[in-house]
């Protein structure tokens, strides 16, 4: 059995990946001429600077971008099977695996080698599962920014990452489109454009999202050429640009409220058409994809004081579509410095941030949609709310009168009728707390039974009617004479039962002794004089409900036993 906990843990470990940005050792070649071998002869040793970044970012270069992996640091068990994965967008890139003897495997990734993937996913898969690896070279090249985002796994640790992140994708995909679609119903039942804009914006959102996590490369690298790879990227985040604009127009009305605004907006809207169309026509696709970045900043921001302004002038709508816009505005904001490198690079930039901001901001901009509703059917709205307040104060009332009646028929089921003392019932909840509360708590509790002495000659000589006052009389008496944590009730027949928590076998045998005389003493109307016989007992340790109560009614016998009119005890 000790032995099963080092290898779940060995196993656990194993399963977690190397984040491999600090192992890297790294390169650059300015001239892009350097081979493999001229690399492996010694001669560029020097030339290698130890990473310091867990993930790195080179942005646009035209250097080859050489990195270097020692497979003994990374590499725990030989034996096992490891996948190197690469996320991001890249032209072209080779894997050099060193062994041992000197020769090398080559693997070729990127989307310069779709044909040749064996697994259609959407990062960059390396497998390594030669255990004579010494050294692992990579070779990157390409036009598009480079960032190297890259762990090593375990088959089974790849498989785990695979079935996680497939699950949460698709859990915000679905989501997205099912707020799309029913905002799409609305659009076609109210024939508001904003709700068709809004479409159009959280659509055009899921696709610059699978950009930039590469999905278009899974789903659609058999099918379209090279180039457009190197473009999807920016066209996605033109055609969101354009959306923001038409809905953020369209939703705030800026060509009533903010006409200079709009207008500004306007010729943001022209400006991303042919940033749009110079994706396709300008050669060097970094000098669009750069000024794309910064200009969809700036018409954020744009947008949020065109919110901000309305917001102070008074325009509730605009309350909702403040906080998402918020929300979204720092997102990209944080994507954007991300890829200009003011911040750190990290793989939450491109997945978990703009997830998180896209759903904030889908459900507050579909409730500042919602709103607008919510002015056309204000007339509709004030005569159901007349309509409601009746309904309430109706409901209202049955519900006093279902609460009083509930009231009665609990004390009904808990009251006996002749005496109107607790009943049976009653008692046996009592009990059954009060001992679970001395076993929990080990507090003294007592018990105390009773019986009126030679109460079938009453019956017999004076008739029922008359030992019915009797019964009242007696409980009366005792109900006067309890402590207000005491419960006193009708045990059945001329039987009462007293529930004493927290009391000690002696003080409870001095409230029997005082309960005995009173009731000697008192004052029957018709009988005259009655008396009592008294059996006390209190909660020992492995008592049950039978074992206590059964021991009472012992103790009361035996005070009948010795003439009645007496208090006897047992507590064994």
């Amino acid at each position: 059995m000790h032995l099963l906990v080092p290898l779940v843990s060995h196993a656990a470990e194993l399963s977690k990946p190397i984040i491999l940005g600090p192992h890297y050792d790294v390169f650059r070649d300015p001239s892009n001429d350097i081979k493999i071998d001229d690399i492996l002869s010694g001669k560029y040793d020097k030339s290698f600077v130890a990473s310091t970044q867990e993930y790195l970012n080179f942005w646009h270069t035209d250097d080859t971008v050489w990195l270097r992996l020692d497979a003994d640091e990374i590499i725990k068990n030989k034996e096992e099977s490891y996948w190197l994965e690469l996320i991001d967008k890249l032209e072209s890139i080779e894997v050099f695996l060193l062994k041992e003897d000197g020769t090398y495997d080559i693997q070729k990734g990127g989307f310069s080698n779709l044909d040749s993937r064996e697994i259609k996913f959407r990062s960059i898969l390396f497998t390594i599962n030669d255990p004579s690896i010494q050294e692992i070279y990579i070779k990157l090249e390409g036009s598009l920014p480079l960032t190297v985002i890259s762990s090593l796994y375990t088959t089974n640790g790849f498989i785990e990452k695979i079935i996680s992140y497939k699950f949460f994708t698709g859990a915000f995909y679905g989501f997205l489109t099912a707020l799309s679609i029913y905002n799409l119903f609305l659009f076609f039942s109210l024939k508001e454009r904003s709700y068709l804009y809004y479409v159009f914006y959280m659509w055009s959102f899921m696709v610059f999202q699978a950009t930039m996590n590469t999905f278009d490369i899974e789903l659609t690298g058999h099918l379209l050429p090279e180039w457009f790879f190197t473009r999807s990227l920016v066209l996605s985040c033109n055609l969101l640009l354009l959306c923001m604009i038409l809905f953020g127009r369209e939703f705030l009305e800026l060509k009533k409220y903010l006409p200079i605004h709009n207008q500004v907006l306007t010729v943001s809207l022209w400006i991303t058409i042919l940033s749009f169309i110079a994706v396709f026509i300008i050669p060097d696709v970094s000098i669009v994809n750069d000024f794309t970045t910064v200009f969809t900043m700036l018409v954020l921001l744009f947008l949020w004081i065109s919110g901000l302004r309305l917001l102070l002038r008074g325009h509730k709508i605009a309350r909702f579509y403040m906080v998402g816009w918020t929300v979204l505005l720092g997102s990209i904001i944080i994507q954007g410095l991300g890829f200009i490198s003011i911040i750190p690079l990290h793989p939450r930039i491109y997945e978990d941030v703009p997830a998180i901001a896209a759903i904030f901001e889908a459900v507050f901009l579909s409730l500042a949609l919602g709103d607008k509703i919510n002015i056309i059917k204000k007339e509709h709205q004030d005569m159901q709310q007349k309509l409601n307040e009746i309904l309430e104060h109706k409901v209202k009332e049955r519900t006093q009168q279902l609460e009083k009646a509930t009231r009665e028929l609990e004390h009904l089921a808990n009251t006996d009728r002749l005496t109107q003392i607790p009943n049976r019932v009653r008692l046996d909840y009592v009990l059954e707390n009060e001992l679970k509360r001395a076993q929990n708590e080990f507090i003294p509790f007592s018990v105390i039974l009773l019986d009126v002495d030679h109460f079938k000659e009453v019956n017999d000589q004076f008739g029922h009617q008359v030992g019915d006052i009797v019964l009242i009389e007696a409980a009366k008496l005792l109900k006067d004479n309890m402590k207000d944590m005491d419960t006193v009730g009708r045990w059945g027949g001329e039987e009462f039962l007293v529930i004493c928590p927290q009391t000690t076998l002696e003080d409870a045998l001095q409230l029997s002794k005082k309960l005995r005389k009173q009731l000697e003493n008192h004052r029957f109307p018709i009988v005259e004089r009655k008396t009592c016989s008294f059996g006390v007992t209190c909660y020992v340790q492995g008592d049950t409900l039978n074992t206590l109560i059964s021991r009472c009614d012992k103790a009361l016998y035996h005070a009948k036993d010795r003439g009645r009119n007496c208090v006897e005890y047992l507590i064994k």
